[in-house]
Formats: structure tokens, C-alpha cells, sequence
């Protein structure tokens, strides 16, 4: 027997909730990105130093960010998955310093 999942539909403020979780998404990629060839330029010049507090930057910026994603879809802000907005800090800091 093949079962039918069934489709539940969206309502218009779960829709406004996705649409806004995309914002918070697309505008904070946006000064992290940034950060990441400005620590690249910074530690080109010597200063390893400065590269790594704003590679901190970019790890509150990430967390803020899915944070405020969870607020929006009424969740606690305070959870371990926002330590997933660190990520790219992370990553960043692997293949710069």
C-alpha cells in the first residue's frame, strides 16, 4: 500500500514569517561576506591580530542573525543551533589564518 503524505497548506502570516527569515538571511550574509576580504586584506598586511577580532565580529553577526531568524518563527532565541551562525566565521578563519 503506497501511503499519500498529506500537504498542509500555508497560511499567510507562516508565509510572512518565511519571507522574513530570507531578509534577516540575505542581509547579514551580506556584512559577513564583506568581513571575509576585508580580514583577508588585514592579514595580508601583518595584522593576524585584527583579523581574528573580526573574525569574532562575524561569529556574533551569524548568531545574532539565526537568533533573530528564531524570534521570528516564535521560537527561544537561546538555543544550540545558534551556534551554527558561527560557522562561517569558522570557516573563514580555517582558510585565512
Amino acid at each position: 500500500m503506497a501511503r499519500t503524505r498529506v500537504r498542509r497548506e500555508l497560511t499567510t502570516e507562516q508565509v510572512q514569517r518565511w519571507v522574513v527569515s530570507f531578509l534577516i538571511l540575505a542581509v547579514s550574509s551580506f556584512p559577513i561576506g564583506a568581513l571575509v576580504a576585508v580580514i583577508r586584506s588585514i592579514v595580508d598586511d601583518g595584522r593576524r591580530s585584527d583579523g581574528t577580532i573580526l573574525l569574532a565580529v562575524m561569529a556574533v553577526i551569524g548568531i545574532v542573525a539565526l537568533g533573530a531568524i528564531r524570534l521570528v518563527h516564535r521560537r527561544p532565541a537561546f538555543a544550540p543551533w545558534i551556534l551554527l551562525g558561527a560557522v562561517p566565521a569558522v570557516v573563514a578563519g580555517v582558510l585565512i589564518l
